[in-house]
């Protein structure tokens, strides 16, 4: 089965009656995102995982950690990591961070114009800076893009995961 039908399925399950908790619908997700993603050599070339770092208060339980284990991207395994300062997020390939309110995620900041492919929550994430938002639609969980966002920071992200955002910001190249 195709990355794209995982993510296609995963996206388009209707929240109510389904019996699969929000959270773990986001885990889901966002554990398939790498898989879209090319990131720059300096950005793996010395690392032995892909990291999806989460900051904390993690969301989602060891929902993550268990949809993580044994995938791999390009021969590296995805590996998780818990983030609570800017130090944490060296080094993160993939950060999630979780709704704070409605003002900038602190750690956003400190991953700017790197390669780190940020996702969150939050209402106006991409508004911030962010560069994908995962928001509930007709009652499914979905996801917005700003592809601008992704190419200034070096990612690549795949036309397959492009099509199946609700919108994508900042064009498709």
């Amino acid at each position: 089965m195709s990355f794209a039908v995982v993510i296609a399925s995963v996206a388009f399950v209707r929240l109510a009656g389904e019996g699969v908790p929000e959270q773990r619908l986001k885990a889901a997700l966002l554990s398939k995102f790498p898989q879209f993603v090319e990131w720059p050599a300096s950005a793996v070339s010395d690392r032995p995982t892909i990291d999806v770092c989460v900051a904390t208060p993690d969301p989602f339980g060891h929902d993550l950690e268990e949809l993580l284990t044994g995938e791999h991207v390009s021969d590296r395994p995805l590996a998780l990591r818990h983030v609570t300062t800017m130090a944490d997020v060296a080094g993160c390939h993939v950060l999630y961070l979780p709704a704070l309110g409605s003002g900038r995620h602190p750690l956003l900041g400190a991953v700017a114009n790197r390669p780190v492919l940020t996702v969150s929550d939050a209402p106006n994430f991409l508004d911030t800076g962010g560069m994908v938002v995962l928001r509930v639609v007709g009652g499914r969980l979905r996801f917005d893009i700003d592809a601008a966002a992704t190419r200034h920071a070096g990612l690549r992200v795949s036309s397959q995961l492009l099509r199946l955002a609700v919108s994508v910001r900042g064009g498709v190249s």
